[in-house]
């Protein structure tokens, strides 16, 4: 009678345990292949070292020029204290010293500092009036020093570090002279300033949003455009080419980007009444620029898949490695050369301060260069593919 119990439960288990070799050996399947795909192992191995890289290098911070705000300062002031201190060269002086992150620039225009403002050479103006020395010497019977602070007002993260190196100087020159009393007050204004609340008002997430919304939908259009086609493979066997089939998807994807990109217009600017300071020409131009660059990426990767996995595989780990510069590598020299920075800046230009393509230009030329590169090595690659006919 046991005998016929244990028989039974044995061909009962047969089928589970035949069940669970054949998952087992489908996962060994599954990892050795992934072991096998030279490129595989770069989402699986380089992601993770790119993003905890990136965590890490955030504590030790590379500093370059390119960290630093710039401050034209004006100096107005000829009053001098005990007939011999002009306290306003020593607060320069101390700018040059403790305002940490900033580059003290002098200067003698306003009219001329305001405009390589405007270009983004300079962050922020500061002007030291006439009798600044004079005030700050008599401010203990209740007139103030003041400093006239012109920032720019689309640039958030630029006004607190130039805010922050001025006041530092303010506090070392007060302590230096034991004027610890005495006030001096920094009398700022706020040009192309936006009339934000708050992080979700529109005109600051524009810049923020839109080149990860344009590249990103770019990529998962073009990201399976020439792995998964499979009319392709048939098509490849007329007269026509490869470059021509190449050129046509290029072309096709950029209309149907341009379809986009007027979707979003309409939305923004009659809907939200979103409205750029610069010209509606430019705002495409740059908009144009950004989708293509996606589009040149996501063909590219597409024509080095050898399946949609990886094909999906890869548009993940390139859209999350462009994220990751922009958010976490705390070098800007390398952020800037960051397509997706590159727009934000571009779009910002446009946008805030009303520039015209060709005061965006590096911008635009990075876009396009990126992008030629990326559809270079895809024709390239695509010429001496075999596997497609």
């Amino acid at each position: 009678m046991m005998g016929k119990i244990f028989t039974s439960l044995k061909k009962k288990s047969n089928p589970l345990v035949g069940s669970l070799k054949r998952i087992i050996a489908l996962i060994r399947k599954e990892i050795e292949s992934l072991m096998k795909d030279r490129l595989a192992l770069l989402v699986i191995f380089l992601l993770p070292i790119i993003i905890t890289g990136s965590m890490g290098l955030a504590q030790q911070r590379v500093t370059t020029l390119d960290d630093y705000y710039r401050i034209a300062v004006i100096n107005q002031d000829t009053t001098l204290y005990n007939d011999t201190v002009s306290l306003s060269n020593e607060l320069i002086h101390e700018m040059y010293l403790h305002a940490n992150e900033c580059i003290t620039i002098p200067m003698q225009s306003y009219e001329f500092a305001v405009y390589l403002l405007w270009q983004r050479e300079i962050n922020a103006i500061l002007v030291i009036p006439w009798g600044f020395t004079r005030d700050l010497v008599s401010s203990e019977s209740g007139i103030p020093a003041y400093l006239n602070l012109t920032l720019d007002g689309s640039d958030i993260e630029g006004q607190g570090t130039v805010i922050k190196g001025i006041t530092s100087a303010v506090a070392e020159l007060k302590i230096k002279y034991n004027f610890t009393k005495n006030e001096i007050i920094p009398s700022s204004q706020l040009l192309w300033p936006s009339e934000a609340e708050g992080i979700s008002d529109i005109s600051i997430t524009v810049p923020l949003i839109l080149p990860m919304l344009l590249i990103g939908a770019a990529l998962v259009l073009t990201s399976q455009s020439i792995v998964g086609d499979v009319p392709l493979r048939r098509m490849l066997l007329t007269p026509a080419g490869k470059s021509e089939a190449l050129i046509a998807k290029t072309i096709s994807y950029l209309i149907v980007a341009l379809i986009q990109i007027m979707v979003v217009l309409v939305i923004l600017i009659p809907l939200l009444q979103f409205q750029p300071l610069g010209t509606l020409f430019d705002f495409l131009i740059v908009l144009t620029l950004t989708s293509f660059f996606g589009i040149g990426l996501g063909i590219f990767i597409s024509v080095v898949s050898t399946s949609r996995l990886q094909a999906n595989q890869y548009f993940i780990f390139s859209y999350l490695v462009l994220i990751v510069i922009l958010l976490a590598v705390p070098v800007k020299a390398i952020q800037r050369l960051d397509p997706l920075q590159l727009s934000r800046e571009a779009i910002a230009g446009v946008t805030a301060r009303g520039l015209p393509l060709i005061d965006v230009g590096a911008q635009c030329l990075y876009l396009l260069g990126f992008t030629a590169f990326f559809l270079g090595l895809a024709f390239l690659v695509f010429f001496f593919k075999k596997g497609l006919v």
